[in-house]
């Protein structure tokens, strides 16, 4: 399993910031809701590990301040999405999209305990 720790042997959010965007592929919309209002809420986005993840989607401008969430900067290409910057939630990631010109943010909410590559140090 991969780890989010840095040359020190410190666990760090950018060197977990910098495997997401490295990482993740995108999974499409949920497939129970392809064909509702649900698929532009969610999205899936696949892990190194193959997992599939679900997104919140949100227009870059209105994506919340939560304070354990991963957020990723998305452009929509061709029905696709594409990341651009990962990092987290809030006025960075706001600011992130702008500078980028992207029209989404996707957030995911880390757990608590320990789930998986996404598991917050």
């Amino acid at each position: 399993m991969r780890t989010a720790v840095d040359a020190a042997g410190q666990c760090s959010n950018f060197v977990l910031m910098m495997m997401l965007n490295e990482s993740l592929l995108d999974d499409g919309p949920l497939a129970a809701a392809a064909d509702s209002a649900l698929a532009r809420r969610f999205r899936l986005w696949r892990g190194p590990d193959g997992r599939r993840q679900v997104y919140s989607v949100y227009a870059a401008e209105e994506a919340p301040d939560y304070p354990h969430a991963v957020a990723l900067v998305v452009w929509r290409m061709q029905g696709s999405r594409v990341v651009i910057w990962t990092g987290p939630a809030g006025a960075e990631a706001r600011a992130a999209a702008r500078a980028a010109g992207a029209q989404e943010i996707h957030l995911r909410i880390l757990p608590e305990a320990e789930s998986g590559p996404l598991a917050p140090c």
